[in-house]
């Protein structure tokens, strides 16, 4: 239950990670990186502007890489986890088929005797 409850809430993460880079890549696509250039304007105030949106640019993609570094995060755990209980499984079967063979071998034993 509580293996479950885990999972479920790396999978709520999961989704909200997931919701957040989706936001974050279509505002970076939004921003409009043609100049934009003024002919009003002198050439100071218009790199002025393009460096102001080149500062927003960076920012978002800077929180994009955060953001990713989180969803990795997240799918490492979730491949962390499901290793690990991967091995157990094995070893529980192998020794499921061990009792298995036991017991058959015990009433393969008991039927030759009564037969005998």
């Amino acid at each position: 239950m509580v293996k479950l409850s885990q999972s479920m809430k790396n999978l709520s993460k999961f989704d909200i990670i997931k919701h957040q880079l989706s936001k974050l890549q279509s505002e970076i696509n939004s921003f409009d990186t043609q100049e934009k250039n003024i002919p009003e304007l002198i050439d100071k105030a218009n790199l002025l502007r393009q460096n102001e949106l080149l500062k927003k640019i960076i920012e978002k993609k800077s929180s994009l890489n955060s953001v990713y570094t989180s969803y990795i995060y997240i799918l490492e755990q979730l491949l962390i986890k499901s290793d690990s209980s991967e091995p157990k499984t094995r070893t529980n079967l192998k020794k499921q088929k061990k009792k298995l063979k036991n017991k058959k071998r015990v009433l393969i034993k008991r039927n030759t005797r009564r037969n005998s």
